[in-house]
């Protein structure tokens, strides 16, 4: 992805979390609250704009813990944010109750599924968030531990 097609989908997740907050949007604070995660000139700057923005408009969004699992974190590859999933995940987590709601919506679909491909989905962001567990520095690390035992328990 070009670096002009990435700073559009991060102005618009920025301008979606505004709105959704009740703020009056103002273009001009869109690049200063940028700029907190780095240096505009590169892209990985971009990125983990992007992977905050998303990941607070998730949550802030976030009415149901069983679509939460199956809508917003079933990432596939034909998703053109497929290759920050993992940062969208970790800044998801670092949120107060972040945690909190992929459990509660892993526990939901393992303790009462409708379907297989529920299921199927559920087992990928579990598997999100084990891989994410095994990359250094990661806030899904600490998680993953809790998680494995919450879906055992359900297994049992």
């Amino acid at each position: 992805m070009k670096l002009a097609e990435l700073k559009q989908h991060v102005y618009n997740a920025w301008e979606s979390l505004s709105r959704y907050n009740g703020a009056l949007v103002q273009p001009e604070n869109f690049k200063p609250e940028v700029r907190a995660y780095g240096d505009l000139r590169y892209k990985v700057t971009w990125q983990k704009a992007y992977a905050a923005f998303v990941a607070r408009n998730i949550f802030d969004a976030n009415t149901d813990n069983r679509s939460l699992i199956t809508e917003q974190f079933n990432y596939t590859p034909e998703r053109w944010d497929w290759e920050l999933r993992y940062q969208i995940l970790d800044q998801f987590l670092a949120i107060p109750g972040g945690l909190d709601c992929i459990i509660n919506g892993l526990e939901q679909i393992f303790g009462y599924p409708i379907d297989k491909e529920e299921q199927h989905i559920a087992y990928g962001v579990f598997a999100l968030v084990r891989e994410q567990s095994g990359r250094a520095g990661s806030i899904a690390a600490r998680a993953f531990g809790q998680l494995n035992a919450t879906r055992k328990a359900r297994a049992s």
